[in-house]
């Protein structure tokens, strides 16, 4: 029997991982956490309560344990690879770091694959990421300490959904789409972008750790499929029934917003066009095709909140600050035209 221990196991990504690999009775699945949403777990999962940032405590709780894999979800920078590899160093056979693409330099190159050069200029998040993952190579280089890292692109599931320009929750977007109101697009919404539903990025997952692949290495999961942002808005509107009111702007304005970090999501992220290359992953799982499309993940999202009207929360700042932005914004515009006419009148 596997033993495996999941570091988080709640979330956004790790939750269907825990699920699938839970299902399988060949496994020995530990959850640990500080325990707060536990209730979703399988019942055969055991739950160890515990903060994994307490390393005195940590070391007394695991000190006799052994696993045949560790996964850690929560995992932001070089201090907590550090803090890890001292933990599970001799006390596990593969460890999983849970990486992500924004340690990429996405303005060099459209074609996202494992050799692309690490170097975001922009995103904090994905530098903190990138100073993890040189930490963990170099402990597998210098004393064959089992890392494997994992680099997933944006990954939703029935809660939330990828979105462009947003506040501190998705439904203020689409409750602006419902009550007819235009919506930001970062530059023209014509960037490629990859979006990859959580129950797909687990079927690529877990044959790593079954087949122990990639120790040493590093492997990007995604759903290759490319889609532009006015594709992924106007599927939504088209599922809402209501009309798609985009309202483009630039890149390089909206990162000087002081309210939200877009500095860091966008010019760091979803700015660049990406085409994502999953070669490295269907050498052991050639099998693997996303079964989520766009539209489902959408239609499924919509039938949460449905199923929850709870979670419909009103971001009422966010909503005011996009009037005011639009407001602003198109008043530029029109400046714009009337001195164009001007300059070209006087040149004709």
């Amino acid at each position: 029997m596997k033993r495996i221990l999941i570091i988080g196991g709640t979330g956004t990504i790790s939750l269907p991982i825990t699920k699938k690999l839970a299902a399988n009775q060949d496994n020995q699945v530990f959850v640990l956490n500080r325990g707060n949403k536990n209730t979703i777990l399988p019942k055969t999962v055991t739950t160890i309560r515990g903060d994994i940032t307490d390393s005195e405590a940590m070391h007394s709780l695991l000190a006799h344990q052994h696993y045949d894999c560790v996964i850690n979800f929560i995992i932001w920078n070089a201090q907590d690879a550090e803090q890890n590899i001292a933990l599970f160093r001799g006390k596990t056979d593969q460890f999983i770091f849970i990486s992500t693409v924004a340690v990429l330099n996405h303005q060099s190159t459209c074609l996202i694959n494992e050799d692309t050069p690490i170097g975001n200029q922009f995103s904090a998040y994905g530098q903190n990421k990138a100073a993890a993952e040189a930490r963990f190579l170099q402990a597998f280089n210098e004393e064959g300490f089992p890392v494997t890292i994992i680099r997933p692109t944006q990954t939703y599931a029935n809660d939330r959904i990828p979105l462009s320009i947003k506040g501190k929750n998705c439904w203020g977007v689409v409750q602006r789409m419902i009550d007819g109101k235009e919506v930001i697009i970062h530059g023209e919404g014509q960037s490629l972008w990859a979006s990859t539903h959580a129950d797909d990025f687990a079927e690529g997952f877990v044959p790593i750790i079954e087949q122990k692949a990639f120790v040493g290495e590093i492997c990007q999961i995604m759903n290759p499929t490319s889609h532009t942002w006015d594709m992924l808005y106007q599927t939504l509107a088209d599922l809402l029934g209501v009309s798609y009111r985009p309202v483009y702007i630039p890149t390089d304005l909206l990162r000087q917003a002081h309210t939200y970090d877009f500095d860091q999501s966008i010019q760091g992220d979803k700015r660049w066009s990406n085409l994502f290359d999953i070669t490295r992953l269907k050498s052991i799982v050639p099998e693997f095709d996303s079964q989520v499309s766009l539209k489902e993940g959408l239609q499924r999202y919509l039938d949460y909140m449905a199923e929850h009207p709870e979670f419909k929360q009103a971001d009422i700042e966010f909503d005011q600050w996009c009037d005011q932005v639009i407001d602003v914004y198109q008043g530029l515009q029109n400046h714009f035209f009337l001195q164009l006419a001007q300059i070209e009148g006087k040149e004709a």
